[in-house]
């Protein structure tokens, strides 16, 4: 509510919201290969790694049901190639914008 306020001060707003939907399991694997990858210490360490799936899901999760609410929020699909997830986000978009 805060952010649609300031932005609508600004005479601009939130025109969409998308979340990749990906199974909890799948995420600890995608950072932790990003961590062997980039050398980022806190993607290796699987209690940072809990901790972060447990801030996102108390502090942004529950805006999807604000925005679901006003019709902008999307869902999309995050397993699967890249190619699959791309193509789901720009569908989701068009969406959005229709």
């Amino acid at each position: 509510e805060a952010l649609d306020e300031l932005l609508r001060r600004k005479n601009t707003a939130i025109s969409g919201m998308l979340a990749l939907e990906v199974e909890k399991d799948e995420l600890i694997r995608r950072l932790q290969g990003r961590g062997k990858i980039s050398g980022r210490a806190d993607d290796q360490d699987i209690n940072v790694i809990e901790n972060r799936i447990n801030v996102y899901n108390r502090e942004t999760a529950p805006v999807i049901d604000y925005y679901n609410n006003q019709g902008k929020f999307e869902a999309v699909q995050g397993m699967g190639s890249i190619d699959e997830i791309f193509s789901r986000l720009c569908n989701a978009i068009d969406r959005l914008n229709n």
